[in-house]
């Protein structure tokens, strides 16, 4: 039990890693569906034999042709609902792994926005310190740009910082 269908490596990155826990909790709704199906599966097995004895049938093999009759009927009514589980859980697997990964990212561009926003005042004290007025642009634009690559914010689009207007 509890078998993965994907086998997974664990790890941050990894687009599966939700998968397992999620087929775990879907492993257990198919062991309940299969237990809900057990008063009807007895309440048949129950009419087979009736109306076997009822002809006297009971001796002549047709036990064993109703209880495999039963059991496929049955079996496959929880393949079925194995089958469809097993595709829901990979993709609420999936889809809370994409998820997480949009939170992070997001949780990144706040970071990288502040970490822009701190260098950017920072930088613009230091270069009015430095060069007074003229040198607090460029201060506050070299400032942020700093600030942005510490935190994370390279590799993707921005807001260019004060003063950058022609990079």
């Amino acid at each position: 039990m509890g078998v993965s269908v994907v086998p997974t490596k664990p790890g941050k990155d990894d687009p599966f890693s939700y998968v397992p826990e999620a087929q775990n909790l879907a492993s257990q709704g198919v062991t309940g569906y299969g237990e809900s199906l057990q008063p009807a599966i007895l309440k048949d097995v129950g009419n087979a034999l009736g109306g076997l004895n009822s002809i006297g049938g009971l001796r002549s093999g047709g036990v064993t042709t109703a209880l495999s009759d039963i059991s496929s009927k049955y079996g496959a009514m929880i393949g079925a609902y194995s089958k469809m589980a097993a595709g829901e859980a990979t993709a609420a697997g999936l889809e809370a792994r994409r998820q997480k990964f949009q939170e992070d990212q997001a949780r990144r561009a706040r970071s990288a926005g502040l970490l822009k926003a701190i260098g950017s005042v920072l930088g613009a004290g230091i270069g009015f310190a430095v060069g007074g007025p003229a040198g607090a642009g460029v201060g506050a634009g070299l400032g942020a740009k700093a600030g942005g690559g510490v935190g994370g914010g390279g590799g993707g689009y921005s807001d260019p910082a004060p003063g950058d207007e022609g990079y």
